[in-house]
C-alpha cells in the first residue's frame, strides 16, 4: 500500500513539475528584437492583406517583446504558392505567421495535387468571420423584392466576373446555381477588377464579404446601380443561420431559397453548401502558426490575441470597417471552427467535383 502511495505521489509530483516547467517555458517566449514574417497568400489590396495588416498592427503591440511584423505577398494558385511557400519555410518558433483563406481550404478539400501543406496540422489561434453580400445590377430590371429579383436572374442568366469555380468563389457560384441562376462566368479576375467591371457594366452579377460592404457596396446600392439579393447570414450560438448582423433587413440565401422554390434546401446540395457556408463564413480567415508549433508558443499568441482584441488598434472605426459586428475566435474555439471547415465528407467531395466538371468544366488534379 505503501509503495502504492509513494507511486502515486511520485506520478502527480512528476505531472505537476512538468506543468510548472511548460508554465516557466511559456513565460520565457520573448520576441523582443525579432522581426515575425506573415505570409499572405494573396495580392497586396486584398480582403486578407487588409485583414492581416490590422492583426499585424495590433499583435506588434501585444506579443511579449513587441516584435516587428512584416507582410509578405505571396500570390498564385488560389492562396496555394503562398501557402506551400509557408509550410516550406516556417519554422516551429513563432518567427512565421501563415494567413490562410477559404482558397487554403477548398483547393485542400478538392485534394488538388499543386497542394502540399498539411492543413489540418497548422495551429489555428484566430478565426474572423465574414458574411457573404450577393448582388446584382438593377438595370436588369430589378425591384425590391429578392425573390422576384431571383426569379429574373434565371429566367435571364446574368455574367459574373470573378478569381474562377474552385477559389473563394466557389460558394457564392454554388448557391447561384442551386437557386437556379446558370450565370456565364468570366475569370482570371481579382476582386476589385471584378467589381470595377461590375460598375461598367461588363458583369452585373457579384458578390463581397462584409468587409466591403460600407465602402465598396453600399455606395452602389445607395445610387441605385446595385441591387442586394441575400447574404449567406451568420451561424448563431444555437447553431442556427441567421441574418447577418450587418444586414439584418436582408434574407439570407436559405430564406430566398425555400420562396423561389416553395421548399427548404434539403439533401447533399443542404450539406455541401453548408460545408462551404462553414469555410467561406464562419472560418472566412485565420491566422495560423505552422505544423510542430510548440503548445507554449501557440498559447502565447493566443494570449497576445486576445489582448489585440481589446486594443486601440481593434477597436477603431477603421477596424470596424473591416471586422463588421461579427465575433472573432481565438485559441481553443478558432480550434475548432477550424476543425469544422476540414470536415466535408468524401461524398460531398465528389458531389463537388462533379458539380465542376458539369457546370464549369473544370477538372481537379487530384493527388
Amino acid at each position: 500500500m505503501i509503495a502504492s502511495l509513494l507511486k502515486r505521489t511520485a506520478t502527480a509530483l512528476g505531472a505537476a513539475l512538468a506543468l510548472s516547467a511548460g508554465a516557466a517555458q511559456a513565460q520565457t517566449v520573448d520576441f523582443a528584437g525579432k522581426r515575425i514574417t506573415m505570409i499572405i497568400p494573396y495580392q497586396e489590396g486584398s480582403g486578407s492583406t487588409i485583414h492581416g495588416r490590422l492583426f499585424a498592427m495590433a499583435l506588434e503591440k501585444s506579443l511579449p517583446g513587441n516584435p516587428t511584423i512584416v507582410i509578405r505577398n505571396i500570390d498564385g494558385g488560389g492562396s496555394v504558392r503562398g501557402i506551400n511557400q509557408f509550410h516550406k519555410d516556417a519554422k516551429p518558433d513563432g518567427l512565421m505567421v501563415g494567413a490562410i483563406a477559404t482558397g487554403t481550404f477548398f483547393q485542400y478539400i478538392l485534394k488538388d495535387k499543386a497542394v502540399a501543406y498539411p492543413l489540418p496540422d497548422f495551429k489555428p489561434f484566430l478565426t474572423s468571420p465574414f458574411g457573404l453580400i450577393a448582388y446584382a445590377r438593377t438595370d436588369l430590371g430589378l425591384g425590391k423584392d429578392p425573390v422576384e429579383n431571383v426569379k429574373k436572374l434565371i429566367a435571364k442568366p446574368p455574367v459574373y466576373g470573378g478569381s474562377g469555380p474552385t477559389s473563394s468563389d466557389l460558394p457564392a457560384l454554388v448557391a447561384f446555381d442551386l437557386l437556379g441562376i446558370r450565370q456565364k462566368g468570366v475569370y482570371g479576375l481579382s476582386n476589385a477588377e471584378s467589381r470595377a467591371g461590375f460598375e461598367r457594366g461588363e458583369f452585373n452579377l457579384k458578390y463581397d464579404n462584409a468587409a466591403s460592404w460600407a465602402e465598396e457596396v453600399k455606395p452602389l446600392v445607395d445610387s441605385g446601380q446595385a441591387t442586394v439579393l441575400f447574404t449567406f447570414g451568420f451561424e448563431n450560438a444555437e447553431g442556427k443561420i441567421v441574418r447577418a448582423p450587418m444586414l439584418p433587413d436582408v434574407p439570407t440565401f436559405l430564406e430566398v431559397y425555400e420562396k423561389v422554390h416553395g421548399k427548404p434546401l434539403t439533401g447533399i446540395g443542404y450539406d455541401v453548401w453548408k460545408s462551404l457556408f462553414n469555410v467561406r463564413v464562419m472560418g472566412s480567415k485565420m491566422l495560423v502558426l505552422p505544423v510542430g508549433t510548440p503548445k507554449e508558443i501557440v498559447d502565447v499568441y493566443t494570449k497576445a490575441t486576445e489582448a489585440a482584441l481589446k486594443s486601440d488598434v481593434l477597436n477603431s472605426p477603421q477596424a470596424k470597417l473591416v471586422l463588421g459586428e461579427y465575433p472573432q475566435s481565438v485559441g481553443a474555439a478558432s480550434e475548432k471552427i477550424f476543425k469544422g471547415g476540414l470536415s466535408m465528407t468524401p461524398e460531398q467531395t465528389a458531389w463537388l467535383r462533379e458539380w465542376l466538371k458539369e457546370r464549369h468544366n473544370v477538372s481537379v488534379n487530384l493527388n
